[in-house]
Formats: structure tokens, sequence, C-alpha cells
């Protein structure tokens, strides 16, 4: 069903909208501010936006401006409502990328011609990129294809015009193989090659150094590798930071790059897939591809060009090298060139540059007396995939969700809950709470009382009028004397007061959580 997201402050305005949307079969969604319009479109993705462009705090013209910047939002229809038909109006929200432009007061037929205008455009351009995907599937599968840093260059640019999301698959000399994953174009992570682990765990290492322990267990409903899904992971419970997942996925994205603009002839095979997961970063692939370019050229410059950095030293004449460096130097070598260790790995240990570390050895490598080999790859990730059973147990546990702007108060939550064997998701924005809450559908809600932007009161008020949170148990946080009939008025279930104790906390889930299952058995019967 094409779902329509309707942002507008009127609340007449919005519902009339939304009871002819359903009259004519469509999937309406209202959002009575720009803030929950921004955050509901990024997090569930509409086929199309309708958006009053007078708005407090947050207006018409800054909610098109935020969309168009994510990728995600970028191309989804936007159609703008006005009460003000000044021609200057009107260009400003074309220039910013609006499709359409509606004054109020309109009809019916006005507004469902537009909707209709604009789906047919976008199934147009779908079927357009559709053509030029297969077009590109016919160019890439029809020869193999000399490297060069072009090749990269052209395909990558042809996956961002038709803004495609799945994997490009490139095969390399003796059946290597890497693997890029792409979401509307952009880069999402690749892997792939004769070391994705030892790649993955330098990384970790250099980036992530306090991450020691990869014994976890992660979601295996996604085509991405186990390494992204350890990185939301991760991230999710702030063991890492946003900016170190970008640093740890650029890097990889670099190398896999570098790597594969070494082999001497490629493959590509390209397939679609649908992407339900997060989206930790998006790389632009024409920066990736400067980015290992000029690494590959300073190493072709270095005279490296049939040295792989994956390639591990070892020591082949012992008694020649004794006699050509220091006593000192040569336990040292004996140490570090035992054939075990990349030429990376050396570089990260001895914290240079792998073109340093591959320059020092070289007059060695070409006397033969240190020999370049072939290592293999680390075992696989240490991982714990949930099995069948360990799925269905956590399925049936109650999510919990806490909204509270105080990490600290998160935090605990989290320790008390999931200790208890609840599932637990926390959300410390107040702004992007409602389209957290749309996707996650917890069973029970925590609500701080006292927060920026938004209020308990208000972001209760709201939950009520969804029918999903009609009957759903919210507890409102709080340090502060409640105000018992606002509470009342608004649809809070109960209070709880802060600091939060276990003992409390699991026995007000408890009381409501029961209350909850035994309405809806009895509406069941």
């Amino acid at each position: 069903m094409t779902k329509i997201l309707v942002i507008e402050d009127e609340q007449l305005v919005r519902e009339n909208i939304l009871d002819l949307l359903e009259a004519e079969g469509f999937d309406g969604v209202g959002a009575e501010n720009g803030h929950v319009g921004v955050t509901w479109a990024w997090d569930c993705k509409p086929d199309l936006i309708i958006c009053d462009v007078m708005m407090p705090e947050l207006d018409g013209y800054d909610v098109l401006k935020l969309l168009r910047k994510e990728p995600v939002t970028a191309t989804i229809p936007f159609i703008f409502l006005t009460a003000k038909a000044d021609k200057d109006d009107f260009r400003q929200g074309m220039q910013l990328g609006a499709d359409d432009y509606l004054t109020k007061p309109f009809t019916s037929a006005e507004l469902l011609g537009a909707i209709a205008a604009r789906l047919e455009r976008k199934a147009a351009t779908a079927r357009q990129a559709e053509k030029r995907l297969e077009e590109l599937r016919k160019s890439l599968t029809s020869k193999p294809k000399y490297t060069s840093t072009a090749v990269f260059d052209n395909e990558f640019a042809a996956l961002k015009q038709s803004q495609f999301t799945g994997q490009l698959t490139v095969k390399g000399d003796g059946d290597i193989e890497w693997i890029f994953y792409l979401y509307l174009g952009r880069l999402l992570y690749a892997t792939g090659g004769t070391h994705p682990l030892r790649r993955w765990q330098r990384n970790i290492s250099t980036y992530c150094p306090h991450i020691t322990s990869y014994q976890e267990n992660v979601p295996s409903a996604t085509y991405l590798p186990t390494e992204y899904s350890l990185l939301t992971l991760w991230l999710e419970r702030k063991q890492i930071s946003r900016e170190q997942v970008a640093q740890v996925i650029r890097a990889i994205v670099q190398e896999v790059l570098f790597d594969s603009m070494q082999a001497k002839q490629l493959n590509y095979q390209i397939q679609p897939k649908e992407n339900s997961s997060a989206q930790l970063l998006l790389i632009d692939a024409e920066q990736a591809t400067a980015a290992a370019r000029q690494s590959w050229q300073i190493w072709q410059s270095a005279k490296f060009a049939d040295i792989s950095p994956n390639q591990a030293p070892i020591i082949k004449r012992p008694e020649e090298l004794q006699q050509k460096v220091s006593i000192a130097a040569y336990q040292q070598l004996t140490v570090l060139l035992n054939g075990q260790r990349s030429l990376r790995e050396l570089a990260l240990q001895m914290k240079r540059q792998v073109v340093e570390v591959t320059s020092s050895l070289l007059p060695y490598i070409q006397s033969g007396v240190v020999e370049l080999t072939d290592i293999t790859d680390l075992p696989i990730l240490t991982t714990v995939p949930p099995n069948s059973a360990t799925i269905g147990q956590q399925s049936n546990q109650p999510l919990i969700a806490c909204i509270d702007d105080s990490r600290l108060v998160c935090q605990t939550m989290e320790k008390i809950l999931t200790a208890d064997g609840y599932q637990f998701v926390s959300i410390n924005d107040p702004l992007r709470a409602l389209a957290t809450l749309l996707s996650r559908k917890p069973d029970l809600i925590f609500l701080d009382l006292v927060m920026p932007n938004l209020n308990g009161y208000e972001i209760c008020g709201r939950l009520r009028k969804i029918p999903t949170f009609s009957n759903t148990p919210i507890i409102i946080l709080t340090s502060n004397i409640i105000d018992r009939v606002r509470a009342t008025g608004v649809g809070c279930s109960d209070y709880l007061s802060k600091p939060v104790k276990a003992e409390s906390v699991l026995a007000i889930i408890s009381k409501h959580l029961s209350c909850a299952i035994e309405n809806r058995q009895e509406f069941a019967l």
C-alpha cells in the first residue's frame, strides 16, 4: 500500500487529508509538526510527502532542506501546501526541490491529481533506473575488464545514477572476490579479498582499541556481513562512538578498493537487495576511489606494484642477515619477520606507514635474504549468532522503551531490564521518539516528564492518538511532583519516582504488563 506522510500543524486540515487518503486506498500517516515529520520520514521512508509551509519551530522549507540532505529521503516526491500564492514563495519551494505546490483552499480533485502525477513520475523514474541497471548488468558481465581506476569510477558512477541498493561483486585473479555494499548508490561497507578478518581486526584494534572480544549475539537477518552487525550492536550499546564507526568503515572500504585495484583483470556482478538494516555511514564512491587511487599511485611509485601488503615477510637466510645488521636489530627482526604478520600488520605494530616498512625491507627482499609469503586469514569471527531456539525466546520477551534525555537514566534502566530478561530500547532525543516507537512498537514505555523541546505530557498525549499505542502502558518518570490531573487527561498509566530502583521498576512493569495481557485475552475471547 502506498504510504503518504502528511505534515500539517492544523489538526482539522490534517485529519481531512488523512480521511481522503484512507478513502482512496492510501496508507496515510499524520505529523503535527516539522520535527516529528522529518524524523518519521527518515525512519520509515514514505512514498510521498505532503507538507504545510507555515508551521512553528520548523517550517516547510526547513523540512524540505533536511529531507533533501539525507540520501534515504532525498528523492521522495514532495508536495507543498500553503495559504500564500506569492511567486517568490513558489520559486523558493521549487528551488529547494519541491515537486508540486498547492494553494489553500484546494479541492479533493486537485490534491488527488497532484498525488497521482507525482507517484506516476516516481514510477517512471524507477522504471528508467531499472532499465539503466539492466544495461549496466549486461555491460558488467559481457567480458572481463582490465583493471584501471577509471573502471571503478565508471561503474560506481552508474550505480549512483541508478540509486542502486544491493551488492557489487568484483572478481579478480585466482577467484579472489571483493564485495561492495551500496545503498541508493552510496557505499555502505566492503569486504572480501584474501584477508577480510585480518583487515577487520586490524582496523578495530586501531580505532576501537578497547574492544577486545567479538563474542556476541548478532542479528543474522541481513545480507550485510557479521562485522557490520557488530558495529551496529556496539554503537547501539554506546561501546563505540559514531566517529569510530566512520573511521573503521572508511579505512576498510579504502583498503578493499586498494587491493582490488592491484588485480590485473576484473569481472563485475551486481545483485539488487532490499536493505532493511541501519545505515551506519554512507560514503560517496567517487571520494573513496580517489583516496584509494592516491594510495595505489604512491605504492606504484615506490616500485611495489608486484608486492601485496597482505603478504608476510619471513627470513630465509638468517646467517646472511646477521652479517648485515647489528645484534640488536637482528634479534628484533627475527621476532617481527616470522611469516605470521602481513606487511600491513607489521606497519601497525611498528606504528609506521606500510610504504615505509616495505621500503626498509625491500633491499633484503631483492637480495633473497627475506622472502614474502602468502598467509591465511584469521579464523571466522567468534560471534555467537542466535540459533532458532534463542531467536524464539528473544522474540517472546516484552520490549520495554525508555524515553529520557539523560543517558545515565537510560543506561540504568537498560541494566535493570536486560538483567531480568526484557528486551530494551532507549531514546534520548524526544523529537525522534514517535518515529522510533512506531518502528519498534514496545510493549511498555517509560517516559521522562521534563525534557527539552517536548515534555512527557505532550509525548504521551500524541501517543494516545495513535491506535498502535492506545492501550500501551505509559509510565511517567519524574523527580518532581506530578500533575495527576494532567497526567490522567493525556492518558498516563502510572508514574515512577527518580532515582529509579530495580525492585520498583520491575514491580510496575509486572503490574501493567499483566493487565495488558489480561485485556488482550479478554478482547480475543
